[in-house]
Order: C-alpha cells, then structure tokens, then sequence
C-alpha cells in the first residue's frame, strides 16, 4: 500500500495505536491529519509534527481527504465515519490499516497474548535495535529507548504488538508469531473462552511459512502447531532453569536452549512473569540467528515499559509503582512482585477499565485485590462503553470487603489523592492500577525529594 502523498485522516488520533500509525505514515510521506476529543501527550507530539488535529468531531474534517482510518472506540454512528461513507472514501479499521503498513516490511513479528504484549514487544524492539537490525516498531505503550510509542527504522524487520480484541490480530500476515498466553479476557466482545480460544488458534494457523514461537506452560497453546516452544517447567525448545530471586523481586535464571546451557540472564524488571516474556524474545533472537550474547545483553539492559509495574518515586518512603494491570491475573500477579519488594504493607488502588469488563470478573477482581493489605477502588473507566446499572467501584469495593475487610470506594479525584497519602508510610508499597485515566493522579502527588 503506498500511501505516499496520500491525505490520510485518523479519528481517534490520540489513542496509543492509531498515534503510532500517524508517525509512521509521516515518514513513508503521507499527509496526516486527526480528530480526538481531548489534548493528550500523543496529540501534542503529533502536532509538533506538524499533523492537523481536530478536537471535535465534524463532517468537514474529512473534506479533500483519501484514506479515513478509525479506531475501535469509534462508533458506526460518528459523524467524520458517516461522510467518509457518503463520500466514497477508502475508509479502513485500525487493525486494517495496520495489516497494510506491515506487509511492507520484509519480517512482521507479531507478539500476541492475553497479557505481557507491550513489554515483550519492547523486550523484542530492544534486541533487534542492539543486533543493529533497525526495526520500526508499533508499540501500544511507551517506551523510553524509542522515545515513545513508535521508532521509525528499516523497511526489514516490522514489531508489533497483534492485538486479539475483535479479532483485530487475523488481519496481520506475520513471518514471526509469538503467543504469550491465553485467558478469559474481552468478554464483552467473545462472549466466551472457547470463541477466544478459537480466535487465537486462527492467529497461529494464519503463519503457514513462517516461525510461531508459544508458551509451553500454557495447557491450551502446548497444544497447538508452533516451531519453537519456551517453558519455566522444562516443556519447551528454550527454558529456563535454576530461577532464582538474586534481589528483591527481580529474577535470574539459566538458559537452556534443546538441552544446551546457554548462560545465564539477570533480568532488570521487576516480577517472576517476565521471565516469560524473556524467553519469548530468546526464541525471536533464535529464529533470527542473533548471538546468544547480544539477546543476554538486550534483556539485562531492557528496564521497562511505561506503567508497567513502572516505579514513579517515593512518599513519605513508600514506593509509588504504577502498573496497567486490568485483568484479574494481572492483578494477582502485580501485588505477588509487590509483595517481594516490600517492607510493610502493600495498598492496591484500583481504577476498573470497561463496565462489562467489571460486571464479567466482579468475582474475579476481589479475589485478586484482597491479596493486598488495604484497597481502595476508583470509580470506572466507561472508554467506549455505556453505564451498566448495578456495576461500580461501590460493587466491587464490597465484593472485597465479603472476603476480606479492607477495601474502599474512592468516587472522585480529591478521595483518590487523599487516600494514596493516607497511606504513604515507610516501608509500604502503593500500587496504582488499571488502564484508565487515573494515571494523571501521579502529577499531582508530591514524591521525596531524593538526596
């Protein structure tokens, strides 16, 4: 798809996705423009850029445009979507658009996965970028190695995240799939395990030539047809042996590669399950024939994700961690590294993301946040979705507090920053979760100054 000189407009503009796909259609030589409601950080860098921003949806918006790419939180309703229709405009999904961008490149690789997406596709960014193999890369987070969301490289090797939501990732071709793992999740969209389960097993046959690298330890992906296998329980091509705590709540283990001991690897992020996320880009470096060396140096340099179990600063001596976690597992899995690493107590706030994400794991979160010592539950993130009666922040803080008595319900912005406060004593750790907007909580908070 050339789109050079092309009048590309995307609604949604200031999503994670469709931002990153706006710069990389900048540097192929489009002429991009955008409409979102509201001004973020993305919004900004893309104006800086010289990119067109409208921040209200009109129909003369996308007068004299080609190409209209929207997102998923766009509805079928929304005025720019219906002229482009009336107008005859090549109008594209995002997941569409991005299928496009991709096949331009020589390898895709295409990490998906219920959880871990957007560390592993930077853990792979960040070895290609050592192995000098300049890769562009679409990432649904920030980065600080690339500066952002989005690195503009070769036209060799293309690394994206693959997304499973509305089957958005059976648009990709990849050379190379990664499936991390798989677990109920998008509910409101596959209504069951089994149709995501079918969903994922697509993605995988969908790579009839290439490389798919999966998760050995993960019962329903042992089970389907891969190339390369990667296991914490000695089940797969490359593994990882003798795991051990070398400091508080980051691991180190040994590498085993088809029964060969490669070496060993200190991981510099913080939590047990991103040995997972090692091991899938090993098997990337593999399929690559890159240097064992090189994939040991990229993942002991590799620091993080943003709002990825990301640590912001101290209060009062307890540690600020912001982590995107907003699905039960992630949840679990975020207060278990917390745990590790600290002195006293470990609060859990908690912005649920989506109505019928809450309403179909109501159970499922309470038995996640009541690991926690203390609990405090923001109000919901509605993204795209309308009110459900009877499903809230008050909901589910009881559910908690039905198996442990520790959870409160913080309904606006002056309670949240209260409670973080209230409990910001040396020693604690204070774990702000989700994926919505209470993130901008953390500019408000006066952190320790350091010595």
């Amino acid at each position: 798809m050339n789109i050079y000189g092309k009048r590309i407009h995307f609604i949604g503009i200031g999503g994670i996705s469709l931002s990153c796909l706006a710069k990389i259609s900048l540097s192929k030589g489009a002429i991009v423009s955008g409409s979102d409601i509201s001004i973020n950080e993305e919004t900004k860098t893309l104006e800086s850029l010289g990119v067109k921003i409208f921040y209200k949806h009109e129909e003369g918006n996308v007068l004299g445009v080609d190409i209209v790419v929207y997102s998923s939180a766009i509805k079928e309703d929304n005025v720019e979507l219906q002229k482009a229709q009336k107008l005859g405009l090549t109008i594209l999904k995002r997941a569409e658009f991005l299928a496009k961008i991709a096949g331009e490149y020589k390898t895709t690789i295409a990490i998906s996965g219920s959880h871990g997406k957007t560390t592993t596709t930077a853990m792979v960014a960040n070895l290609l970028i050592l192995a000098g193999l300049n890769p562009t890369v679409h990432l649904g987070g920030e980065y600080s190695k690339i500066g952002g969301n989005t690195l503009i490289g070769g036209n060799d090797y293309f690394v994206t995240e693959a997304c499973e939501y509305k089957d958005n990732f059976l648009y990709l071709s990849p050379q190379i799939s990664v499936c991390l793992n798989v677990c109920a999740d998008h509910l409101d969209y596959f209504k069951n395990l089994q149709n995501l389960r079918c969903s994922f097993k697509k993605f995988i046959n969908l790579n009839k030539n290439g490389v798919v690298i999966c998760n050995a330890d993960d019962d329903f992906l042992a089970n389907l047809n891969s190339n390369l296998t990667f296991s914490m329980e000695n089940r797969g091509d490359v593994c990882a042996v003798n795991i051990y705590e070398y400091t508080a709540g980051k691991f180190a283990f040994d590498v085993i590669c088809d029964g060969a001991t490669l070496g060993n690897i200190k991981l510099n992020v913080y939590g047990k399950h991103n040995i997972f996320n090692a091991l899938a880009t090993i098997c990337v470096g593999n399929a690559l024939n890159i240097d064992f060396n090189i994939i040991k140096n990229s993942l002991e340099e590799f620091s993080g994700v943003d709002r990825r179990f990301q640590e912001v600063g101290e209060i009062n001596g307890a540690k600020i961690i912001i982590d995107y976690a907003h699905h039960p597992d992630e949840i679990k899995s975020s207060i278990f590294s917390a745990k590790m690493i600290a002195k006293n107590k470990v609060i859990a706030v908690f912005q649920p993301h989506t109505y019928t994400r809450t309403q179909s794991f109501m159970g499922e979160f309470a038995k996640s946040l009541s690991l926690a010592d203390r609990v405090g539950v923001y109000k919901i993130y509605p993204a795209r979705e309308e009110k459900i009666e009877g499903v809230s922040n008050i909901t589910l803080s009881n559910e908690v507090n039905k198996i442990k008595k520790i959870s409160s319900y913080l309904n606006d912005y002056v309670e949240l920053i209260a409670f973080i406060n209230s409990k910001c004593k040396k020693g604690n750790v204070v774990l702000i979760l989700g994926a919505g907007d209470y993130v901008s909580v953390v500019k408000e908070l006066k952190f320790d100054q350091k010595a």
